[in-house]
Protein backbone atom coordinates (compact mmCIF):
# COMPACT_ATOMS: atom_id res chain seq x y z
CA UNK A 1 0.00 0.00 0.00
CA UNK A 2 1.29 3.47 -0.90
CA UNK A 3 -0.05 6.43 1.05
CA UNK A 4 -1.58 9.18 -1.11
CA UNK A 5 -1.01 12.81 -0.22
CA UNK A 6 -3.51 15.59 -0.88
CA UNK A 7 -1.84 18.37 -2.86
CA UNK A 8 -2.53 21.61 -1.03
CA UNK A 9 -1.00 25.04 -1.44
CA UNK A 10 0.89 25.73 1.77
CA UNK A 11 1.77 29.32 2.77
CA UNK A 12 5.48 29.46 3.54
CA UNK A 13 7.63 31.90 5.53
CA UNK A 14 11.24 32.68 5.65
CA UNK A 15 16.43 25.37 7.94
CA UNK A 16 19.03 19.28 9.81
CA UNK A 17 18.33 15.39 10.57
CA UNK A 18 14.76 14.61 9.67
CA UNK A 19 12.89 11.68 11.14
CA UNK A 20 9.77 10.34 9.49
CA UNK A 21 7.63 8.04 11.66
CA UNK A 22 4.14 6.75 11.01
CA UNK A 23 1.42 8.90 12.53
CA UNK A 24 -2.00 7.75 13.61
CA UNK A 25 -3.39 8.04 10.08
CA UNK A 26 -0.47 6.23 8.46
CA UNK A 27 1.24 9.50 7.49
CA UNK A 28 4.97 9.65 8.15
CA UNK A 29 5.98 12.03 10.93
CA UNK A 30 9.18 14.03 10.33
CA UNK A 31 11.70 15.06 12.95
CA UNK A 32 14.54 17.33 11.94
CA UNK A 33 18.04 17.79 13.39
CA UNK A 34 20.27 20.64 12.25
CA UNK A 35 23.05 22.95 13.38
CA UNK A 36 26.42 24.46 12.57
CA UNK A 37 28.90 22.25 10.73
CA UNK A 38 30.97 19.98 12.95
CA UNK A 39 28.67 19.96 15.98
CA UNK A 40 27.83 16.25 15.69
CA UNK A 41 24.68 16.07 13.55
CA UNK A 42 25.72 12.80 11.94
CA UNK A 43 26.53 11.26 15.31
CA UNK A 44 23.08 12.21 16.59
CA UNK A 45 21.46 10.96 13.38
CA UNK A 46 23.08 7.54 13.52
CA UNK A 47 22.43 7.16 17.24
CA UNK A 48 18.78 8.11 16.75
CA UNK A 49 18.44 5.71 13.82
CA UNK A 50 19.90 2.87 15.89
CA UNK A 51 17.37 3.65 18.61
CA UNK A 52 14.52 3.78 16.11
CA UNK A 53 15.51 0.49 14.47
CA UNK A 54 14.85 -1.29 17.75
CA UNK A 55 11.13 -0.60 17.39
CA UNK A 56 10.59 -0.65 13.61
CA UNK A 57 12.12 -0.62 10.14
CA UNK A 58 14.20 2.55 9.72
CA UNK A 59 15.89 4.41 6.84
CA UNK A 60 18.88 6.70 7.50
CA UNK A 61 19.46 9.30 4.76
CA UNK A 62 22.36 11.78 4.54
CA UNK A 63 22.45 14.77 2.20
CA UNK A 64 25.55 16.29 3.79
CA UNK A 65 28.25 16.71 1.07
CA UNK A 66 30.84 15.73 3.69
CA UNK A 67 28.71 12.92 5.06
CA UNK A 68 30.46 10.03 6.81
CA UNK A 69 27.82 7.29 6.89
CA UNK A 70 29.91 5.07 4.63
CA UNK A 71 32.87 5.35 7.01
CA UNK A 72 30.75 4.77 10.11
CA UNK A 73 29.15 1.60 8.73
CA UNK A 74 32.29 0.51 6.80
CA UNK A 75 30.48 0.04 3.49
CA UNK A 76 29.66 2.26 0.47
CA UNK A 77 26.26 3.96 0.80
CA UNK A 78 26.49 6.51 -2.02
CA UNK A 79 24.81 4.47 -4.77
CA UNK A 80 21.63 2.95 -3.37
CA UNK A 81 19.73 2.11 -0.22
CA UNK A 82 21.71 -0.57 1.64
CA UNK A 83 21.05 -2.55 4.81
CA UNK A 84 23.58 -1.35 7.40
CA UNK A 85 22.32 -2.98 10.61
CA UNK A 86 19.40 -5.02 11.90
CA UNK A 87 16.18 -3.29 10.84
CA UNK A 88 18.18 -0.31 9.51
CA UNK A 89 18.88 0.82 5.91
CA UNK A 90 21.13 3.71 4.90
CA UNK A 91 21.92 5.87 1.87
CA UNK A 92 24.08 8.94 1.17
CA UNK A 93 22.40 11.17 -1.41
CA UNK A 94 25.40 12.48 -3.33
CA UNK A 95 24.89 15.09 -6.06
CA UNK A 96 25.54 12.49 -8.77
CA UNK A 97 23.01 10.05 -7.35
CA UNK A 98 20.35 12.74 -6.92
CA UNK A 99 20.79 14.10 -10.45
CA UNK A 100 20.79 10.61 -11.98
CA UNK A 101 17.46 9.98 -10.27
CA UNK A 102 16.16 13.39 -11.37
CA UNK A 103 17.12 12.73 -15.00
CA UNK A 104 15.40 9.32 -14.96
CA UNK A 105 12.21 10.76 -13.50
CA UNK A 106 11.87 14.10 -15.31
CA UNK A 107 14.37 14.13 -18.21
CA UNK A 108 12.03 12.86 -20.95
CA UNK A 109 9.19 15.19 -19.91
CA UNK A 110 11.44 18.25 -19.87
CA UNK A 111 12.91 17.45 -23.27
CA UNK A 112 9.47 16.90 -24.80
CA UNK A 113 8.26 20.28 -23.58
CA UNK A 114 11.37 22.28 -24.54
CA UNK A 115 11.73 20.67 -27.97
CA UNK A 116 8.11 21.60 -28.73
CA UNK A 117 9.04 25.25 -29.17
CA UNK A 118 12.86 25.35 -29.29
CA UNK A 119 15.28 23.65 -31.73
CA UNK A 120 17.21 21.78 -29.05
CA UNK A 121 18.74 18.34 -28.68
CA UNK A 122 18.76 16.14 -25.62
CA UNK A 123 21.92 17.85 -24.42
CA UNK A 124 19.60 20.56 -23.10
CA UNK A 125 18.98 18.22 -20.16
CA UNK A 126 22.68 18.47 -19.25
CA UNK A 127 22.34 22.26 -19.14
CA UNK A 128 19.19 22.22 -16.99
CA UNK A 129 20.75 19.64 -14.68
CA UNK A 130 23.31 22.25 -13.66
CA UNK A 131 20.74 24.93 -12.86
CA UNK A 132 20.66 26.16 -9.24
CA UNK A 133 18.02 24.46 -7.13
CA UNK A 134 17.49 21.32 -9.22
CA UNK A 135 19.50 19.09 -6.90
CA UNK A 136 17.85 20.52 -3.79
CA UNK A 137 14.35 20.23 -5.23
CA UNK A 138 14.79 16.57 -6.09
CA UNK A 139 16.34 15.69 -2.71
CA UNK A 140 13.04 16.52 -1.05
CA UNK A 141 11.09 14.71 -3.76
CA UNK A 142 13.21 11.64 -2.94
CA UNK A 143 12.33 11.96 0.74
CA UNK A 144 8.65 12.39 -0.06
CA UNK A 145 8.71 9.25 -2.19
CA UNK A 146 10.35 7.24 0.60
CA UNK A 147 7.93 8.62 3.17
CA UNK A 148 4.95 7.60 0.99
CA UNK A 149 6.31 4.15 0.20
CA UNK A 150 5.13 2.52 3.44
CA UNK A 151 8.44 0.62 3.60
CA UNK A 152 9.70 2.28 6.76
CA UNK A 153 8.34 3.11 10.15
CA UNK A 154 11.00 5.81 10.51
CA UNK A 155 13.24 7.81 8.16
CA UNK A 156 16.16 9.75 9.66
CA UNK A 157 17.61 12.56 7.51
CA UNK A 158 21.13 13.82 8.28
CA UNK A 159 21.39 17.14 6.42
CA UNK A 160 24.10 19.57 5.44
CA UNK A 161 25.12 22.40 7.83
CA UNK A 162 22.80 25.27 8.71
CA UNK A 163 22.98 27.62 5.71
CA UNK A 164 22.61 24.85 3.13
CA UNK A 165 19.65 23.39 4.97
CA UNK A 166 17.91 26.76 5.21
CA UNK A 167 18.49 27.32 1.49
CA UNK A 168 17.06 23.86 0.78
CA UNK A 169 13.81 24.76 2.53
CA UNK A 170 13.52 28.25 1.07
CA UNK A 171 14.05 26.92 -2.46
CA UNK A 172 10.71 25.12 -2.12
CA UNK A 173 8.93 28.41 -1.58
CA UNK A 174 10.76 30.08 -4.47
CA UNK A 175 10.17 27.14 -6.79
CA UNK A 176 6.44 27.17 -6.10
CA UNK A 177 6.31 30.91 -6.86
CA UNK A 178 8.29 30.48 -10.09
CA UNK A 179 5.99 27.70 -11.24
CA UNK A 180 3.02 30.02 -10.81
CA UNK A 181 4.75 32.56 -13.06
CA UNK A 182 5.54 29.78 -15.54
CA UNK A 183 1.82 29.16 -16.00
CA UNK A 184 1.43 32.74 -17.20
CA UNK A 185 4.34 32.35 -19.62
CA UNK A 186 2.80 29.17 -21.02
CA UNK A 187 -0.39 31.03 -21.93
CA UNK A 188 1.69 33.44 -24.02
CA UNK A 189 3.60 30.80 -25.99
CA UNK A 190 1.15 27.91 -26.27
CA UNK A 191 0.17 28.94 -29.80
CA UNK A 192 3.62 28.12 -31.18
CA UNK A 193 3.97 24.68 -29.63
CA UNK A 194 4.31 21.76 -32.00
CA UNK A 195 3.86 19.00 -29.41
CA UNK A 196 4.00 18.49 -25.68
CA UNK A 197 2.05 20.19 -22.93
CA UNK A 198 4.12 22.45 -20.65
CA UNK A 199 1.11 23.22 -18.48
CA UNK A 200 0.76 19.56 -17.52
CA UNK A 201 4.43 19.44 -16.42
CA UNK A 202 4.15 22.78 -14.60
CA UNK A 203 1.05 21.62 -12.76
CA UNK A 204 2.74 18.31 -11.89
CA UNK A 205 5.76 20.06 -10.36
CA UNK A 206 3.58 22.60 -8.59
CA UNK A 207 1.54 19.76 -7.07
CA UNK A 208 4.73 17.96 -6.05
CA UNK A 209 6.14 21.08 -4.40
CA UNK A 210 2.89 21.64 -2.49
CA UNK A 211 3.10 18.05 -1.23
CA UNK A 212 6.69 18.56 -0.09
CA UNK A 213 5.81 21.76 1.75
CA UNK A 214 2.86 20.05 3.40
CA UNK A 215 5.11 17.15 4.43
CA UNK A 216 7.60 19.53 6.04
CA UNK A 217 5.10 21.82 7.70
CA UNK A 218 2.46 19.35 8.82
CA UNK A 219 4.45 16.26 9.78
CA UNK A 220 7.83 17.67 10.82
CA UNK A 221 9.41 18.43 14.18
CA UNK A 222 13.04 19.32 14.77
CA UNK A 223 16.05 18.99 17.05
CA UNK A 224 18.87 21.54 16.72
CA UNK A 225 22.39 20.33 17.56
CA UNK A 226 25.07 22.60 19.07
CA UNK A 227 28.34 22.51 20.98
CA UNK A 228 28.55 24.63 24.18
CA UNK A 229 30.37 27.49 22.44
CA UNK A 230 29.32 30.94 21.22
CA UNK A 231 28.91 30.41 17.46
CA UNK A 232 27.18 26.99 17.61
CA UNK A 233 24.76 28.17 20.33
CA UNK A 234 23.89 31.45 18.60
CA UNK A 235 23.41 29.65 15.27
CA UNK A 236 21.26 27.03 16.99
CA UNK A 237 18.97 29.73 18.34
CA UNK A 238 18.79 31.46 14.96
CA UNK A 239 17.95 28.27 13.08
CA UNK A 240 15.32 27.35 15.66
CA UNK A 241 13.66 30.70 15.01
CA UNK A 242 13.90 30.18 11.22
CA UNK A 243 12.39 26.69 11.42
CA UNK A 244 9.54 27.99 13.55
CA UNK A 245 8.86 30.76 11.03
CA UNK A 246 8.92 28.22 8.21
CA UNK A 247 6.26 26.21 10.03
CA UNK A 248 8.37 23.39 11.49
CA UNK A 249 7.96 22.74 15.21
CA UNK A 250 11.25 22.66 17.13
CA UNK A 251 11.21 20.02 19.87
CA UNK A 252 14.42 21.26 21.46
CA UNK A 253 18.20 21.28 21.37
CA UNK A 254 21.00 18.73 21.74
CA UNK A 255 24.06 20.21 23.46
CA UNK A 256 26.95 17.96 22.46
CA UNK A 257 30.45 17.43 23.91
CA UNK A 258 29.83 18.75 27.43
CA UNK A 259 32.92 18.51 29.66
CA UNK A 260 32.36 16.90 33.10
CA UNK A 261 33.36 18.97 36.13
CA UNK A 262 35.15 16.10 37.84
CA UNK A 263 37.66 15.87 34.97
CA UNK A 264 38.24 19.64 34.73
CA UNK A 265 38.46 20.95 38.28
CA UNK A 266 42.00 19.67 38.88
CA UNK A 267 43.58 21.54 35.95
CA UNK A 268 43.37 25.33 35.33
CA UNK A 269 43.16 25.00 31.52
CA UNK A 270 40.25 22.57 31.59
CA UNK A 271 38.54 24.51 34.38
CA UNK A 272 38.51 27.59 32.12
CA UNK A 273 37.07 25.49 29.29
CA UNK A 274 34.43 24.06 31.61
CA UNK A 275 33.42 27.52 32.85
CA UNK A 276 33.09 28.82 29.29
CA UNK A 277 30.92 25.85 28.33
CA UNK A 278 28.69 26.48 31.32
CA UNK A 279 28.17 30.11 30.30
CA UNK A 280 26.96 29.08 26.85
CA UNK A 281 24.93 26.25 28.34
CA UNK A 282 23.12 28.81 30.48
CA UNK A 283 22.62 31.05 27.44
CA UNK A 284 20.94 28.19 25.58
CA UNK A 285 18.84 27.12 28.56
CA UNK A 286 17.59 30.66 29.09
CA UNK A 287 16.75 31.20 25.41
CA UNK A 288 15.27 27.75 24.77
CA UNK A 289 11.79 29.09 25.47
CA UNK A 290 10.72 26.02 27.39
CA UNK A 291 12.04 23.58 24.82
CA UNK A 292 13.96 20.52 25.98
CA UNK A 293 17.77 20.67 26.07
CA UNK A 294 19.46 17.24 25.96
CA UNK A 295 23.09 17.26 27.08
CA UNK A 296 25.60 14.76 25.68
CA UNK A 297 28.99 14.56 27.46
CA UNK A 298 32.34 14.46 25.71
CA UNK A 299 32.85 10.75 25.03
CA UNK A 300 35.92 8.76 24.04
CA UNK A 301 36.09 6.00 21.46
CA UNK A 302 35.72 5.59 17.71
CA UNK A 303 32.56 6.75 15.95
CA UNK A 304 31.31 3.30 15.02
CA UNK A 305 27.82 1.82 14.98
CA UNK A 306 28.51 -0.10 18.19
CA UNK A 307 30.14 1.10 21.38
CA UNK A 308 30.52 4.90 21.14
CA UNK A 309 27.34 5.47 19.10
CA UNK A 310 25.47 2.94 21.18
CA UNK A 311 26.31 5.01 24.25
CA UNK A 312 25.04 8.19 22.55
CA UNK A 313 21.88 6.35 21.53
CA UNK A 314 21.28 5.43 25.15
CA UNK A 315 21.74 9.04 26.27
CA UNK A 316 19.38 10.36 23.59
CA UNK A 317 16.80 7.82 24.60
CA UNK A 318 16.67 9.05 28.21
CA UNK A 319 13.87 11.46 29.16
Amino acid sequence: MVHEWVGTTVPVHDGAIFIFAYGAAGVTRIEMFTGKGGVGKTTMAVATALNSAQSGKTLLISTDPSGSLSQIFSQPLDQRVTEVASNLDGVELTRKLVLDLWRAKFGDEIYTVLSSFLPVGREIIDYIEGAPGVEEEFMLDYLLTKARSNLYQTIVWDTAPTVTTLNLLCIQQLFYTHLTQAQKLYLKVKGVLTHGDPLALINKWQHLTAQILAMLQSDTTAWVVANPERLPVEQALNIAASLTAFGIKVNGFILNKMLPLELCCAHPFWQVKFDAQQRWRQRLLQAADGRRVTEIPELSGEQLAHGFLGEVAGLLGKP
